[in-house]
């Protein structure tokens, strides 16, 4: 049997647990760049980018050749002892960090396998480092899927209602702020504002609360932006209460907004940045930075991972930064993003199109029925509809049962080095799409 008779025959037995919502039945056979091919005979435009990872596109070459060289030298030597791709890959992002935060206290990091993996490590590092014992995110918020990503998160009911008796004792150590909604509030104080419910946080915790959650742009949540303003006063609150600020930049991160990292356009700086998916380039591979004097109140053997900071996941993920860096792919972000938004927001306020946001390739499309609600079925539709013409979408958008919190929108993060050609065809498809398929209501 040939491979792809088999691959399909294979999909047919249901061998793959489905509660991870595959979303499509397609099997993939080979991608390249932002085309990603199946074994069902369909080409895709891939406007997904394996969900944030493929900053460089699929199977770049130099990452290729990158995986290859390594895997013949070291593959995996855990924490017995460091290896090169993980000095050299750590050296190059304090490369990156000194130019965005400079200090005299060195940037650290701790490589993970996943973005999850990475919040909890985060959490514990500001637990001990505090000797505190609660911690704070905002509804809306998405930090992954392990117990304490879950209870973090503010996103989805779906993602904790089943788990709420165990995740409940954990919760009673876990604050959720009112989502960072700060446009309408600055321009009219809103009944429920998040810097009011913070301070008040801050004032009633005392000494227990060691740290706050955010992302720079609420990803599962809608591909909400934080506001400058509402980040300065949230940075100078932590400050003051000495609370420590974590930057869960896991989606946002490695050049995606048009920046290295999506809270360069806040002016702050975080205690801990959170990192992941684009970091690897394509590979496992996650993590936490921290300066120095922080990283260091862990005790050594207090926290650990098997195969996080594998040598060939820093191999290609140090590979993949170069070629980031070479190709100007986090300007490059930054203008094809503008352009994308502004053919959208051509469609604002028409075919039940709310709202066009986000910053470079990380791009919200929100939509609304004719009652001004969600639409979440309509998001589901334009997906298979564009996905019958040939183009990868995901949805995203914040469903807790809050009106001030949820959305339903459409995510737009192809390849930072997406043809121009794909980026007109795909836009265009996209936009067929959603004029072709009718607002629900």
């Amino acid at each position: 049997m040939k491979r792809a008779e088999k691959a399909l025959s294979l999909n047919e037995e249901g061998l793959l647990a489905e509660v991870v919502g595959f979303e499509t039945d397609e099997v993939a056979s080979q991608a390249f760049g932002s085309d990603v091919d199946t074994y069902g005979g369909k080409r895709y435009i891939d406007f997904t980018g394996g969900i944030a990872v493929h900053a460089c596109g699929h199977t770049h070459p130099e990452i290729v050749e990158a995986i290859t060289a390594q895997a013949g030298k070291v593959q995996h030597v855990s924490d017995i002892m460091r290896h090169a791709p993980q000095l050299e890959l750590a050296a190059y992002i304090r490369e990156i960090f000194d130019s965005i935060l400079p200090g005299e206290d060195p940037w650290t990091f701790l490589f993970m396998n996943s973005g999850s993996e990475s919040i909890d490590s985060a959490a514990k590092l500001a637990l001990k480092a505090t000797g505190r014992s609660e911690l704070a995110a905002f509804e809306g918020a998405f930090h992954g899927r392990t117990l304490l990503a879950t209870a973090l998160s503010r996103s989805k009911t779906l993602h904790w209602a089943a788990y709420e008796p165990f995740l409940a004792p954990l919760r009673a150590h876990i604050h959720h702020l009112p989502a960072p909604r700060c446009t309408d509030c600055f321009a009219s104080k809103r009944e429920e504002c998040c810097l009011d419910s913070m301070e008040r946080l801050l004032d009633e915790s005392g000494d227990k609360l060691a740290a706050i959650f955010f992302e720079s742009i609420q990803g599962e949540g809608g591909y909400i932006p934080l506001e400058p303003q509402m980040a300065k006063k949230m940075r100078a609150l932590t400050k003051e209460r000495n609370v420590l600020l974590i930057a869960d930049e896991i989606q946002a991160g490695w050049g995606r907004t048009g920046r290295w990292f999506g809270f360069e356009y806040l002016g702050i700086e975080p205690d801990i940045v959170v990192f992941g998916k684009a970091v690897g380039g394509g590979m496992p591979l996650a993590g936490i930075a921290a300066r120095k004097s922080l990283m260091q109140k862990w005790t050594p053997g207090e926290h650990g991972t098997t195969f996080g900071g594998n040598p060939i996941s820093c191999s290609a993920g140090l590979a993949a930064l170069r070629v980031i860096e070479r190709e100007g792919l986090v300007e490059r972000a930054c203008v094809v993003g503008e352009e994308i938004k502004a053919s959208l927001m051509t469609l604002r306020g028409a075919n039940g199109l709310s709202d066009v946001r986000g910053r470079g390739l990380m791009i919200g499309v929100e939509f609304r029925d004719e009652r001004g609600a969600p639409d979440y079925a309509r998001c589901e539709a334009i997906k298979q509809y564009a996905r019958k013409k040939g183009l990868l979408l995901l949805s995203c958008g914040a469903k807790i049962g809050k009106p001030s919190v949820d959305n339903a929108a459409i995510r737009l993060i192809p390849p930072l080095n997406i043809s121009n050609s794909n980026v007109q065809q795909g836009i265009a498809l996209f936009k067929e799409a959603i004029q072709a398929v009718p607002p629900s209501g």
